[in-house]
């Protein structure tokens, strides 16, 4: 058995299929804006923060940036967000592991409060030891990284991270565990493929929730 004993678990892609909900949300900016972008660029957009999605996909100026924003959560903030499904055998999974002792932690560039929200709404919240997220104005904690300091940081666990796994579907969620120094375990059925993460040099690669609890118990 490994020694992963905390479980940073990415939010958008990992635990709920948020798709419909920021797509529309997406489109919602794209009509204000009259830009020309679809589903194939909105899904590019899941798991940056909205600041570098619509600055390097959008290609907004910079000074635009926090006025897009308020038009995405204007949309997002009241209908987009509950507009999601989560995926099959996760919340299962998390159940399990935490019947094996494992903390379950939540680490997403989504604002925090949004993700407290849905898991409230949803009824999964119980199922979290701590809830980590952006701050609303994406100014202070936005990046992953920042996100996963937070985290370790509020749990007392910035001298333990050999105990820590990031579990999460995107580059983003590889990228930001490694620079903060934790190993990250790429899951297969959210939004990112198997060729993104051997490009982020993923340290486990794994298909299924029930692969996920074989892998942190056997």
């Amino acid at each position: 058995m490994n020694n992963f004993s905390h479980l940073l678990f990415d939010f958008d892609g990992t635990l709920f299929d948020t798709a419909p909900g920021i797509y529309k949300s997406m489109q919602h900016v794209c009509d204000h804006y009259k830009l020309p972008y679809g589903e194939t660029e909105f899904k590019k957009m899941i798991g940056p923060s909205l600041k570098e999605s619509f600055t390097t996909i959008f290609h907004l100026p910079e000074s635009e940036v926090p006025k897009a924003i308020e038009f995405y959560r204007e949309h997002y903030s009241t209908i987009g967000m509950f507009d999601c499904n989560p995926y099959e055998g996760v919340f299962e999974l998390i159940e399990k592991l935490r019947n094996q002792g494992k903390k379950i932690l939540l680490a997403t560039s989504k604002p925090e409060v949004y993700a407290k929200q849905i898991l409230e709404k949803k009824g999964f919240l119980d199922l979290f030891d701590f809830v980590g997220g952006a701050d609303i104005s994406e100014q202070k904690r936005c990046e992953k990284i920042e996100v996963v300091n937070y985290v370790l940081e509020e749990n007392n666990l910035t001298d333990k991270k050999e105990n820590c796994l990031m579990i999460g579907d995107r580059k983003y969620d590889i990228n930001g565990a490694h620079a903060a120094g934790l190993k990250c375990a790429a899951v297969l059925w959210g939004f990112g493929n198997r060729a993104e993460f051997e490009e982020a040099k993923a340290d486990f690669v794994l298909e299924t929730p029930v692969e996920v609890f074989d892998f942190l118990t056997k």
